[in-house]
């Protein structure tokens, strides 16, 4: 049992790709600080990836393998 439904899962990875998109390309004077935003997204990102990837191997739906690389500050 997920917490999430495949279709949430997708959105909230969706919402994500975009705020990490925001923080990468926000100017800083303080460069860590983008840095580490953009740290925690992605790890949220990939745990909810996995979620989503795990939900979709147990109701027998393929499992697109794509992943996107962000740039690291």
């Amino acid at each position: 049992m997920s917490l999430y439904t495949i279709e949430e899962l997708k959105q909230k990875i969706r919402a994500l790709d975009e705020k990490i998109e925001t923080a990468q390309s926000a100017v800083t004077f303080n460069g860590r600080s983008v840095s580490y935003q953009v740290t925690e997204l992605t790890k949220q990102r990939d745990r909810y990836q996995t979620m989503l990837d795990e939900l979709l191997a147990e109701t027998g739906h393929r499992v697109k393998r794509h992943r996107i690389k962000y740039a690291r500050f």
